[in-house]
């Protein structure tokens, strides 16, 4: 049967035709043959191939000349053989030394092309006489040696400030030494074009001309920078927003003012912030240039989404979870849920937001894939969440934000209502890159008191606080970053104010940077801080008992106490495991170096190494005062392992195993305790969740 299924799935050779098996490369040593045939008409029968690098290459856009390491495992019996036909090679070979010629090898020619059928030649006008003629073609290619380039020259006509000057001649990324490109070329006369706009000069020209020395094979490259004239800002309309939106409400956002010099950063960081209002799928600014005139008006171009949608789906949760302030947070649960939603862009005119979700769980209280021996335990999140957009002023949003969870806790099991509401505004500057969200928030954590899985170390509580949390992000692609930073701070403050349980400060700061190496690999690395100062806390009795255990009188609120381990975290530990252990602690550092190696497609593999502590400040003696509070760094707790990802349109599948490394587990030196059984027993730890570790 089974051979029967694939034999009817197979793809068969075109009778009395060939079909090309194999393009192979001869000579092609400075460049890359991957990036060559990208350009080619003939297509050879691809095998299923692992990619330790970058992605399949795309004709004419660089890299040109990286050979990524690939393996060629199998060819499926369904893959399509592609028929070889002359007239079309023949074009594919010019297009080869045009290729060449476009990186600069004015030398570059075909040597020999050699047809082969069961490795034996075959004359190129040769018919196929065979079923099953599987053609393999051999190009020899000479090189030759490049042309460098030897000056880059950019001239400029009008009169422009020494400054402008500056910044053109800098804007070039070519240099002088490299090899001539021509894509790069091109490139840098967009890159001039840009600076042009920026500094007012809307339809600046820029022309270019390249001398090319065959014999000494250099180039020289010369730009030729025409300004025109200055624009500034005229009048702005928009299209395309529906009836139901006002236009003047979106030109508000735009925040673009008539008479200012023109500048294509402004218009980028409005389109941007007319973006994120979330009515439109796309916005594009377009200015209508006066004639005669040295005005720019501008034309805000939208397309609207789906305004109101109904969401209903099933789902996984596994790893980590965001808590109702937004705080990422690893936990040792996963669910199987449904997800109903209603989502509305326009709530009541305005582009006001309405969302409600309601997310019905079946909780199990352990790791993926791992089910407790009684089963599972049921739990739902209901969330109702509002967006008042232009309120304070044009691009801040007010929002109202309301979350029930209702389920067992992720670290100990026990059932428990948490309910949280969050009121603030938020606003973001500079093309979004920097956001800050200013919030009061309210948290009610009620747990069942007859629940027999409570332990002695948590308490429920009542507790507002103010939270204020700020973000940077200069990174080149927020879902697969390759290079730039990010930093973020979140700080809460806790004040009694004779109702609340807690007064504290907590305190969270991080920092990543991503490097790009070779072939695509991208080094990855990761800083964090946590810090949570209790300075007071509720003292009342209730049924002569306090209300709050000493654990919690200690440590804080269940939810905000710091802990480290898991998908997000340190990964040779599970979540709430690392340092002193499930009850969390007031002080926390992390850090992680991640080497992301794509393997073509949207596969993906990671290799990492995590250290990091959870310092609980154990109190010294009865007192209840806490002892030494400070970051372990002498605790290294270090873990090193192997990742994979899927990368989907949304967010990567990511599957990690971490192993703790013998020797570096809490322990600095002989003084020190040395490492709790529980370590030596269980040495690693995997998880699957979505999204990558940072």
């Amino acid at each position: 049967m089974l051979a029967l299924l694939t034999a009817l799935g197979c793809a068969s050779m075109p009778r009395k035709q060939y079909g090309v098996e194999s393009i192979e490369w001869k000579g092609v040593e400075q460049m890359s043959q991957e990036a060559v045939e990208a350009c080619l008409a003939t297509k050879e029968r691809e095998p299923w191939t692992i990619r330790l690098g970058l992605g399949q290459p795309t004709c004419g856009e660089p890299p040109f000349d990286q050979n990524v390491p690939d393996i060629g495992l199998i060819t499926w019996p369904w893959t399509p053989w592609a028929v070889y036909d002359p007239a079309i090679f023949e074009l594919d070979e010019q297009r080869v030394l045009r290729w060449y010629q476009a990186r600069g090898f004015y030398e570059a020619k075909i040597a020999k092309v050699r047809y082969l059928v069961d490795d034996e030649k075959v004359a190129e006008q040769e018919r196929c006489m065979r079923d099953d003629c599987a053609l393999t073609v051999r190009l020899e290619i000479e090189e030759g040696q490049p042309v460098l380039v030897r000056s880059i020259v950019v001239l400029t006509t009008g009169e422009l400030d020494d400054e402008l000057i500056a910044e053109l001649r800098a804007a070039p990324e070519m240099t002088n030494g490299e090899r001539f490109d021509e894509a790069t070329y091109e490139e840098d006369k967009e890159r001039l074009k840009a600076v042009l706009a920026e500094h007012a000069y809307a339809r600046g020209e820029v022309e270019g001309v390249v001398a090319i020395d065959k014999i000494g094979r250099t180039a020289r490259v010369q730009y030729t920078v025409t300004p025109g004239i200055t624009y500034r800002f005229g009048r702005m309309r928009v299209e395309g927003q529906g009836d139901d939106i006002e236009p003047i409400a979106i030109m508000e956002v735009a925040a673009i003012r008539p008479g200012d010099p023109y500048d294509q950063t402004v218009i980028a960081d409005s389109e941007s912030a007319v973006y994120a209002l979330g009515v439109f799928s796309s916005v594009r600014i377009e200015p209508e240039y006066r004639p005669g005139t040295d005005i720019a008006d501008l034309v805000i171009k939208t397309r609207r989404g789906r305004t109101e949608r109904f969401r209903i789906g099933v789902g996984m949760l596994s790893g980590s979870q965001r808590t109702a302030s937004g705080e990422e947070q690893s936990i040792r649960q996963w669910d199987v849920h449904l997800l109903v939603g209603y989502d509305h862009e326009n709530f009541l005119g305005g582009m006001r937001k309405l969302r409600i979700e309601e997310r019905p769980r079946m909780i199990f209280q352990r790791a993926f894939p791992g089910v407790p021996r009684d089963g599972w335990d049921p739990g739902n999140i209901v969330t109702l969440r509002f967006e008042q957009p232009r309120f304070p002023e044009a691009r801040t949003v007010s929002f109202i934000d309301n979350q029930w969870d209702y389920g067992p806790d992720p670290f100990f099991g026990y059932f428990r209502h948490d309910l949280a509401t969050r009121v603030g505004v938020k606003r973001a500057f500079f093309r979004q890159r920097l956001k800050v969200e200013l919030a009061l928030q309210h948290d009610l954590y009620e747990i069942d008191d007859n629940d027999e899985l409570q332990p002695d170390t948590v308490s429920s509580y009542r507790l507002p606080f103010a939270d204020q949390q700020v973000t940077l992000d200069l990174r080149n692609d927020d879902r697969r970053p390759s290079r730039g930073a990010y930093f973020s701070s979140t700080l809460q403050e806790a004040v009694q104010l004779g109702y609340g349980s807690w007064t504290y400060l907590r305190w969270l700061p991080e920092v990543r940077a991503y490097q790009r190496l070779f072939w695509g690999i991208v080094l990855a690395e990761r800083v964090a801080f946590g810090a949570l100062f209790v300075m007071d806390h509720d003292k009342s009795v209730e049924n002569g008992e306090p209300v709050l255990d000493p654990t919690s009188a200690r440590l804080g609120p269940q939810t905000y106490r710091l802990r480290g381990g898991g998908a997000t975290s340190n990964r040779g530990f599970e979540a709430g495991e690392l340092g002193d252990g499930m009850d969390g602690g007031k002080r926390r550092w992390e850090a992680t170096i991640e080497l992301r190696v794509p393997l073509g497609g949207d596969l993906g593999m990671a290799l990492f190494f995590d250290t990091g502590d959870v310092n609980a400040c154990t109190p010294v003696d009865d007192s209840g005062e806490d002892g030494p509070c400070g970051m372990r760094f002498s605790h290294l707790n270090a873990s090193t392992g192997l990742g994979f990802r899927y990368y989907t349109p949304f967010a990567p599948i990511r599957l990690d195993l971490g192993w703790r490394i013998p020797g570096l587990q809490r322990v600095a030196g002989a003084e020190e305790e040395e490492k709790p059984a529980e370590l030596k027993a269980l040495p690693s730890a995997w998880h699957l969740t979505l999204g990558e570790a940072f």
